[in-house]
């Protein structure tokens, strides 16, 4: 018997395969553009298989572009991607698709088709089926604009590591010893950190030099600085797009689909979460002022090189936290394995290791996975930095899970330290066990979903997304689920429970911070779309943002904010807001639980009425069929205040 080895794919295969994928989406397009009669079997059916056929297509090669190590295979992915988002634009634009949408009689088809045909009309209408032949023409032009230009975005970031050189050893003082023992002097004699999040997070919190942590927080604000004119780029673009499409500004349409509606309602959003953390996050940055002033007695400020400094000292000296103190207890395979063992008990899920056949790294882990014994696909787990590879933390599908078409394969691309390449145990921030379990909570989604039939009611609303994720974070500051994993990388011993109870108090601190830095965000997304000055500056537009809400000193000249990969596609251009107004989502989805976390009757219900029906039904049906009731902001504005 001949072993077969896994081995990536190459661009010889993916182009095969995908030119064929593009070609069956083709016939399929020309069969739905000259039916006759109009029922379920010859319209919704051959839409959903061609959709299939456009997804599998651009989910593949999303994957290979982020992370596959051959510059051939990433370009070719690139070029696949334009030729398959042109060929949906013009699926979505065929107006006799569109009239036969429309011919289907409802009374044929059960309320899930109903929702497809209704969604996928809508999705047609914006983009520009009603549009006359010339003005169809140039919104699919603008389209492929917008995606050359997300595509440069996305790879001026990726391809641009920063470094920095210190100057000496002391300039290490203050870091783990875990995190200094890597950081050897080169052939030349320099310490050198990088900004790739396992150098650049440990540092900006722990390192005492603050020459250092500025140099090296202005080194990352400075990162693909072609992408200032990129992003001017895709602004205008989209301003010119939307306009087309019939709407005053990208904004209106950014949000029209999703649970918000308008910009107006967004901006009545911001209001409340402005009175409910204003006061608190004046309280909470005065103290990090004091505490600088106990370094730089005639402070006035607080710099965006050193709020995570100080955070953390005050953390140390108010509730006795060092976040150094957490690190010997997570390291990484314990962590790793402790995420597959929670969401086995919560779910209902089995991961078994499997080998992908067309791994496209060797540090690549793979898992069967099943629900209540019943096969739901795969997951690939892409967790550690290389040269080449997107240096963001995401979950894309390899493959989308269709109900009676074909098993999911779902991705996370991760930038966490890298048992491999260091001499000890590869030891993790909290915030960096946080993160994790935020990714996985999409995977764990995307397993959930599976049995939906079609493509396009897989997702939900776009800012009902992170709800899901944001959801599972909550899990890794309870006892009793760390201490299912959390011991001692030299001791064995068991966290304790007076660091859990110090960790929980310290993470009360900050949050008003925390919030408002994610609305300063928000807001900057939105400007950047509202259509006030399309094409402008991005770094006029943030310095404006900043001198209006900012809480923190910036540091001028960098390319910021260049480097805000978010920006690349429509999902967050206008919409960053997503990551708030799903926090709020999920604070409220955690009062079922009524401090239980591991209720698992309860995390069950969560599975099948949140993430399995997907986007079946809108995402606030979903959310009043679990907790009996709509969703609020009070749990959320009672967490930001400290008062959980």
């Amino acid at each position: 018997m001949t072993l077969t080895l896994p081995a990536p794919i190459t661009a010889e295969r993916l182009e095969s395969r995908n030119r064929e994928r593009l070609a069956r989406a083709e016939s399929l397009l020309r069969q739905l553009e000259r039916i006759a009669a109009f029922t379920k079997d010859s319209v919704i059916a051959p839409l959903g298989d061609l959709q299939v056929e456009l997804h599998n297509l651009g989910a593949e090669c999303g994957i290979y572009v982020a992370m596959h190590p051959d510059r051939e295979v990433q370009q070719l992915a690139e070029k696949l991607q334009r030729e398959g988002i042109d060929l949906g634009q013009r699926q979505l634009q065929s107006r006799p698709l569109y009239d036969a949408l429309a011919a289907v009689d409802p009374a044929s088809l059960d309320a899930v088709e109903r929702r497809f045909v209704e969604i996928s009309r809508t999705d047609m209408r914006r983009a520009g089926a009603l549009l006359g032949p010339a003005e169809r023409d140039r919104a699919r032009a603008l389209r492929a604009e917008l995606t050359r230009l997300g595509q440069d975005h996305a790879r001026n970031i990726r391809d641009d590591t920063r470094h920095i050189a210190l100057e000496g050893p002391r300039e290490l003082e203050g870091l783990p010893a875990d995190y200094v023992a890597t950081h050897r002097p080169d052939a030349d004699g320099a310490i050198r950190i990088s900004t790739n999040p396992p150098d650049h997070q440990p540092f900006m919190t722990y390192a005492h030099s603050g020459r250092a942590r500025k140099a090296l927080q202005t080194v990352y604000q400075d990162r693909a600085p072609r992408n200032l004119e990129v992003l001017a780029a895709l602004t205008r673009t989209r301003h010119e797009l939307a306009r087309l499409l019939g709407y005053p500004n990208w904004a209106q349409y950014n949000v029209e689909d999703r649970m918000v509606r308008t910009p107006e309602a967004l901006d009545s959003f911001f209001t409340e979460l402005d009175d409910a953390t204003r006061d608190a996050a004046k309280a909470e940055l005065a103290v990090l002022l004091a505490e600088k002033r106990s370094d730089q007695p005639d402070a006035t400020t607080v710099g965006e090189w050193e709020w995570q400094y100080y955070l953390n000292r005050v953390k140390t000296k108010r509730f006795r936290f060092d976040a150094q103190d957490v690190r010997p207890y997570l390291e990484y395979g314990r962590v790793r394995q402790a995420i597959l063992d929670l969401n086995s008990e919560l779910f209902g899920m089995t991961f078994t290791p499997a080998v992908h056949e067309e791994r496209w790294h060797p540090t690549v882990e793979s898992f069967d996975v099943t629900i209540d014994g019943e096969p739901a696909g795969r997951i690939s787990l892409d967790m550690h930095p290389r040269e080449g590879k997107n240096k963001w933390f995401f979950n894309a599908p390899l493959r989308l899970g269709v109900g009676g078409k074909q098993i999911g394969h779902g991705v996370l691309c991760c930038n966490f330290p890298d048992p491999t390449t260091l001499s000890g145990p590869a030891l993790m921030e909290h915030a960096q066990v946080v993160t994790y379990f935020h990714e996985f909570g999409h995977l764990v989604h995307g397993l959930a979903r599976r049995s939906v039939p079609f493509a396009r009611l897989s997702r939900t609303e776009g800012d009902f997304m992170e709800a899901p994720s944001t959801f599972l974070e909550d899990w890794i500051y309870d006892y009793g689920v760390l201490t299912r994993f959390a011991t001692h990388v030299d001791t064995g011993a068991p966290i304790p429970a007076d660091l859990v109870k110090r960790l929980r108090a310290a993470r009360n601190f900050g949050r008003a911070i925390r919030t408002r830095q994610l609305l300063m965000r928000s807001r900057l997304s939105l400007a950047l779309h509202d259509g006030a000055r399309p094409g402008a500056d991005p770094r006029v537009v943030e310095r404006e943002i900043n001198e209006r809400y900012g809480l923190f000193e910036p540091i001028p000249g960098t390319a910021s904010p260049a480097s805000w990969e978010h920006m690349n596609t429509d999902h967050y251009s206008a919409a960053y807001y997503t990551y708030l107004w799903s926090q709020t989502i999920a604070r409220d989805l955690h009062t079922a639980f009524d401090g239980d976390l591991m209720n698992t009757t309860v995390s069950k219900r969560y599975r099948d009425k949140i993430l399995a029906p997907g986007g079946t039904k809108p995402a606030a049906d979903l959310v009043r069929d679990f907790l009996g009731r709509p969703y609020d902001l009070r749990a959320f504005k009672e967490w930001v205040a400290g008062r959980d």
